[in-house]
C-alpha cells in the first residue's frame, strides 16, 4: 500500500506547479516492497504521477531503488537462502491514502503479517449499486477442489455469490484502479471481483486463500496467473450482528462496516507463503452479509 506523506504531498492539480521531487521515508519502503515484489515499472511510475510526482523523477526513482534493491537482496538472499524475507509494507494507522480517485483512512494495520483495515474505499451508493447489479446472477457458492483445481458446493461455505469481469463496468473500474493505487499490484492481476451475499446463519469456516503447493491442483490453478498473493475484502453492508472476518492465528476479528474492507497479504517476494493469515467468515447472527472480494495475483490473471 502507498502512504501519501503529510503536508505538500497531495495529488497534483493539472495546472499545479511541478510534481513532488522527493521522497518521504514511507514512499521509500513502498517502492522497494513493490520493486522486490516484482511490479512493473510502468505500474509503479503510474501509481506515483496519479498521487502527485514528477512523471521524471518518478522514473529515476524506481530506477535507482530496483538497482539497491537488487544487490541487497542478492547479497542477503546469498546469506540467508531461502529464509529471506521482505519486509511488509508500513502502513501507520490513521494515514491518510489516496486510492486513485478518493481518498481513503488506514484506521488500523498489522506490520506481521501485513493486515489493513481501510475505511471509505466505497461510497455508499458504489456499494448500494455493486448490490443492485448482482440481480439474477447469484448462485450457491462453490469451494476449490484442492485434488483437481475445479470447485463443488460444500457445507464450509454457505453463501451465494457472482462474479463481475475486469472493467466490466463504471464502478468495477473505479474499484480496481482504487485497490492497484493502494497495493502497487497491476489490475491485470487481479481476479474477477467476485460479489458474496450470506443470508441469516450465513457462514464461511477458517480457509486459506492461496493454493497450497502440496496440493495436486494447485499448478492449474497457478497456471493462470501465478499463486495468490493478497486478499482485499470489501464490505458493502453494514450487519447488525455476527459476519466479522476472523484471523484465529493473529487473535484479530474485523466487523463489517459499509465500504470499508481488510487487506491482508500472505506471499512474499521470496514465494514464502504465511499460514498465519488463516481466516473465517463468522456466522451473520441477525440480518446478512454482502461482501465484495479480489484475490490478487503474481502475473497477470488469464483465467475466466
Amino acid at each position: 500500500m502507498n502512504e501519501l506523506a503529510p503536508g505538500n504531498e497531495q495529488p497534483a492539480e493539472p495546472t499545479a506547479a511541478p510534481g513532488i521531487t522527493r521522497l518521504s521515508a514511507s514512499w521509500q519502503d513502498w517502492l522497494t516492497t513493490n520493486v522486490m515484489r516484482g511490479c512493473a515499472d510502468a505500474d509503479m511510475t503510474k501509481v506515483m504521477v496519479e498521487n502527485g510526482f514528477d512523471p521524471t523523477f518518478s522514473i529515476h526513482a524506481i530506477g535507482i531503488v530496483r538497482s539497491m534493491s537488487e544487490r541487497v537482496k542478492g547479497e542477503v538472499g546469498a546469506a540467508l537462502g531461502t529464509d529471506f524475507k521482505v519486509e511488509p509494507i508500513r502502513l501507520p494507522a490513521g494515514a491518510r491514502v489516496r486510492a486513485h480517485d478518493r481518498d481513503v483512512n488506514i484506521v488500523f494495520t498489522l506490520n506481521n503479517p501485513n493486515v489493513a483495515v481501510i475505511d471509505g474505499l466505497l461510497s455508499e451508493a458504489e456499494c448500494d449499486k455493486l448490490m443492485q447489479l448482482t440481480n439474477g446472477r447469484m448462485k450457491s457458492s462453490q469451494v476449490v477442489d484442492r485434488k483437481s483445481g475445479g470447485s463443488y458446493e460444500s457445507h464450509v461455505r454457505k453463501s451465494e455469490g457472482c462474479h463481475f469481469n475486469r472493467g466490466e463496468n463504471a464502478v468495477v473500474q473505479r474499484v480496481e484502479q482504487r485497490i492497484a493505487a493502494l497495493t502497487g499490484v497491476p489490475v491485470d492481476c487481479g481476479e474477477p471481483l467476485q460479489m458474496l451475499h450470506y443470508g441469516l446463519g450465513g457462514e464461511y469456516l477458517a480457509h486459506q486463500d492461496f493454493f497450497d503447493p502440496a496440493d495436486p491442483g494447485s499448478p492449474v490453478l497457478t497456471k493462470v496467473g501465478g499463486q495468490r498473493i493478497a486478499t482485499l475484502v470489501i464490505y458493502l453492508n453494514n450487519v447488525p450482528e455476527g459476519g466479522d472476518t476472523n484471523f484465529p492465528e493473529l487473535e484479530l476479528s474485523v466487523k463489517p462496516r459499509k465500504g470499508s474492507a481488510v487487506y491482508f497479504e500472505y506471499l512474499n517476494a521470496a514465494g514464502q507463503l504465511d499460514t498465519r493469515c488463516l481466516h473465517a467468515g463468522t456466522p451473520v447472527a441477525k440480518g446478512d452479509k454482502w461482501i465484495a472480494t479480489k484475490w490478487l495475483r503474481q502475473r497477470p490473471y488469464v483465467g475466466t
